[in-house]
């Protein structure tokens, strides 16, 4: 094998768009700082260089290496970092990496040198544990293009045959955790923050996974995704809704109500994510307007989605979604069908020629991204047709979704025509990151609760706070596989699932 002898290899410390020296710090610690000084340890390693964008303030500014950039890291970007440095080869890895192991680094360097790679980088580690190792050779021998749009590492991976590309693994495998190791990413920093405290110092990256199987409630930091049920009303009568199954059909949310779980979600300091969805239709709701202005205004709440059937999806919703301050809201259309003989037979009504006008309306809002999504519901009744509905929703640039039946435990007939739970079972999601709560204050179990019969307790006499915390013996008991015979964890499909 040959090598890549007597090249410069540097550090290249990339701090993103956005982020301050608060994001930079972890126990008192300003991580840049530390990783130049680690980067000792990696024996093929140079200078560190730090790459700033131009709009960051901090500390780095002052630094003999640093480097301000001035708009995306493109390939113009590479050429003319690689002019600056002299390097040969760069490591690029973000500032915010607090745990980054050295050892990875050290390993991943020594193999992009020893198989003269032009791209090194690996898919098993989580970010901030790995790094992106490129060579000058590949920057120089891409052409100038007149516009640039994706950063240099996408445009690699989406033509990884046309380069030397070195594919590094080292388990433990933790992709599964969904945690990123970024100190900038609250709910991760916390997490962090967690296993730090436990283990006394930061964990060797081997000893990451065993310190969380035995210790889960490290993962257990707040409420990431509100589904919130603001009405139990709905006009449609679909053949796969829970909603006739009820002892009881709820009303509408009290928008004081809604107000308190805003202001007790603030007591956890970590965004999350509101899904108006529930038994019923949301947009049926008098006060939706006022509720949906209070969401937008909480800086903690990252996204709404709305889950609507579309017949109260007026231009007055659509008037609302087009401001700038109300981006953060997505909308999901449940459509089931592509003609009036389809949807009738799915949503027991007419309505598929209104609801056509309001979604091609809507659609309008996807300029910028996709933002209006079309839902269908897997069952048999659909597989059919539908490869139909593909075609005939594509046609008009509708983003689609296809949902997977929820039968709540057995409660309601199930339609499903294929069975895709993976074979192994994982500690639950929803218990670690969801909170259901029910148009009058009740939050269940979990979704699959959906009389609140085994609820966790209600916002009318309980904080969010309370009730979440109640939740954890739930969750720890799920993730060393000790079931409750009610609900029935047993029966439940949905563990594997995952909102956000």
């Amino acid at each position: 094998m040959a090598e890549a002898k007597g090249q410069k290899t540097d550090l290249l410390v990339f701090v993103e768009e956005g982020l301050d020296d608060d994001d930079l710090k972890f126990q008192e610690t300003f991580i840049p700082e530390e990783l130049e000084k680690n980067s000792v340890s990696i024996s093929e390693a140079g200078k560190t260089f730090f790459s700033i964008p131009e709009t960051y303030s901090g500390r780095l500014t002052d630094h003999d290496n640093a480097l301000i950039r001035r708009g995306p890291d493109t390939t113009s970007f590479w050429k003319e970092l690689f002019s600056t440095t002299g390097s040969d080869h760069l490591i690029r890895i973000h500032g915010d990496v607090p745990f980054l192991d050295t050892s990875i680094l050290e390993e991943m360097t020594r193999l992009h040198l020893e198989y003269l790679a032009e791209f090194t980088y690996s898919d098993n580690l989580p970010e901030g544990f790995t790094a992106e190792i490129i060579s000058r050779e590949l920057v120089d021998n891409i052409p100038e293009m007149k516009e640039e749009s994706l950063p240099l590492s996408k445009v690699i991976r989406s033509n990884i045959n046309q380069f030397d590309v070195e594919l590094y693994y080292r388990g433990p495998d933790l992709r599964d955790k969904r945690i990123s190791f970024r100190s900038s990413f609250p709910r991760d920093r916390r997490i962090m923050e967690n296993i730090a405290e436990l283990h006394g110092s930061i964990p060797p990256y081997e000893k990451i996974r065993e310190l969380i199987e035995k210790n889960p409630r490290v993962l257990y930091t707040g409420p990431s995704y509100l589904e919130v049920e603001l009405s139990g009303r709905c006009d449609l009568d679909c053949l796969f809704c829970y909603r006739n199954s009820l002892a009881k059909q709820r009303g509408d949310m009290e928008p004081v109500l809604f107000k308190k779980i805003l202001t007790g979600m603030q007591s956890f300091k970590l965004p999350y994510t509101i899904c108006f969805g529930g038994s019923g239709e949301p947009l049926m709701h008098k006060d939706f307007f006022l509720i949906a202005e209070a969401a937008a205004s909480e800086s903690l709440v990252d996204k709404v989605i709305i889950e609507t059937n579309g017949l109260y999806a007026t231009d007055e919703l659509k008037r609302f979604l087009e401001k700038e301050e109300n981006k953060k809201f997505d909308l999901i259309i449940n459509c089931n069908g592509y003609n009036e003989a389809t949807y009738k037979e799915l949503h027991g009504a007419d309505h598929f020629s209104r609801i056509l006008e309001t979604v091609t309306s809507l659609l309008e809002l996807n300029g910028g991204g996709n933002r209006v999504h079309l839902q269908i519901m897997k069952i048999k009744e659909t597989e059919p047709w539908l490869d139909t509905f593909y075609d005939f929703w594509e046609e008009k640039k509708a983003p689609i979704i296809l949902q997977k039946q929820n039968t709540f435990t057995g409660r309601i007939e199930d339609r499903r025509y294929s069975d895709l739970s993976p074979l192994e079972r994982t500690p639950c999601w929803h218990l670690q990151r969801d909170m259901t709560i029910l148009a009058d204050g009740t939050v269940p179990f979990c979704r699959q609760d959906i009389e609140g019969a085994m609820n966790r307790g209600s916002l009318e006499n309980s904080s969010i706070q309370e009730i979440f915390l109640t939740g954890k013996e739930h969750f720890l008991n799920d993730y060393s596989r000790r079931y409750p015979s009610s609900p029935d964890c047993r029966k439940c499909d949905e563990w594997y699932t995952f909102n956000f």
